[in-house]
């Protein structure tokens, strides 16, 4: 029972991130309804500061990051935090998207980043949790690792706060998404609690059939959490089909819809890039208003194993998804210097010690390594699988 409220409570941050990359887009439309939009964003109020122990020179490369004209990388971090003030952007980021707009091909592209993949911090020999970044040094430590781990050079990003997702999807009139039987059963449980949770609010209601139907905020919040029946690879799997259903109805909705959801969702945004900035962007993406979107799932089958026991890792062969990622966000691949290799992933160099997990553990920071939903009752048994991304 007390895994089970742990899962609950922690998949609320889920959901943040599936508005990221619609309110990047929103945000750039709003160009075309009026300036006066973007004095909703937050973009000039936080402080953004890099702990001085990770605040190291870069590494110096043979081979040049990869840069395309017409192709911009955007991080987007979803946190859980419902509070409007700015300071709470620096959290534990369980979603992580790289939005890519590909003017030249006029697509955009989605790279969802698993929470659970062990990277290095820069300057330290210590693995830690990817989704960790944010919550030990902010979007810019975050932006840092997750560059030196895949040779990518992303400068912008958007923090979106969890504070009034079901509104927004309820103001879109709804998203679409096909709930197999599996998911109606793990969504009306979840509903059920959530009835009980909040009972100042307005019961949500179950749904009564499977197959491609119309959820409402609650709901597609829902499904987008559900966890218990498969893994977290479905799970994100839910969260860009709901991503792209929001996608669909904001770009589907009237003058009068889209401006509801600018005024409702906006103030959700901390992000680095500058009003101009923003203008620019819209001005350049216009004629992408009817592009495609095309997703990524990191890691990638074959290029990572599973470790679980008093915590669950995912230990990542980067240097063999590196080229898979290039081509997806750049339709060709780049020669490139080898990351760092990590124990025990495929074609590592380098054994798992038997003290990896206890090392682990210990040099953890709070709120970060060990996700209590997932700690087994014997601490002391630990297995590894190769696993399947889906």
């Amino acid at each position: 029972m007390g895994r089970n409220r742990q899962r609950r409570a922690s998949n609320w941050r889920l959901i943040a991130v599936l508005v990221a990359a619609v309110f990047v887009v929103v945000s750039i439309s709003a160009v075309l309804i009026g300036r006066t939009f973007l004095n909703k964003i937050d973009n000039d109020n936080f402080v953004e500061t890099v702990p001085e122990e990770y605040n190291v020179p870069t590494e110096s490369l043979i081979h040049d990051i990869p840069q395309e004209a017409g192709v911009t990388n955007i991080l987007l971090l979803g946190v859980d935090n419902r509070d409007k003030t700015v300071e709470s952007v620096q959290e534990r980021s369980d979603s992580m998207i790289i939005l890519t707009i590909d003017e030249r091909n006029k697509k955009f592209k989605l790279t969802s980043l698993q929470r659970d993949m062990m990277v290095y911090f820069p300057g330290s020999d210590n693995l830690h949790k990817l989704n960790s970044a944010n919550a030990e040094g902010g979007p810019l430590l975050a932006m840092r690792v997750i560059n030196d781990t895949f040779r990518l050079n992303i400068d912008q990003y958007v923090v979106v706060n969890m504070l009034g997702m079901e509104q927004i999807i309820d103001l879109l009139g709804g998203v679409t998404v096909d709930v197999s039987t599996d998911e109606m059963k793990a969504l009306n449980a979840e509903l059920a609690m959530i009835n009980l949770t909040f009972k100042n609010t307005e019961p949500a209601v179950v749904l009564k059939s499977t197959g491609i139907q119309l959820l409402d905020g609650r709901q597609a919040v829902t499904y987008a959490r559900i966890r218990q029946n498969d893994d977290d690879y479905h799970r994100m799997s839910r969260q860009r089909e709901v991503l792209q259903a929001m996608f669909n109805s904001f770009m589907k909705a009237d003058l009068a819809t889209k401006t509801q959801v600018l005024n409702a969702g906006l103030p959700l945004i901390t992000t680095n890039i500058t009003d101009d900035e923003i203008v620019k962007m819209g001005v350049d993406i216009l004629p992408m208003m009817n592009a495609t979107l095309d997703q990524l799932q990191i890691p990638i089958t074959g290029d990572f194993r599973e470790y679980s026991g008093a915590i669950w890792m995912n230990l990542c062969d980067y240097n063999a998804m590196i080229p898979k990622l290039q081509q997806f966000m750049y339709g060709k691949t780049y020669e490139f210097d080898p990351v760092r290799e990590i124990p025990g992933a495929p074609n590592s160099s380098i054994a798992l010690p038997a003290s990896f997990e206890k090392k682990v553990l210990e040099t953890a920071k709070p709120d970060e390594s060990v996700d209590p939903a997932l700690t087994q009752t014997d601490p002391t048994a630990s297995t590894e699988t190769t696993a399947a991304a889906n």
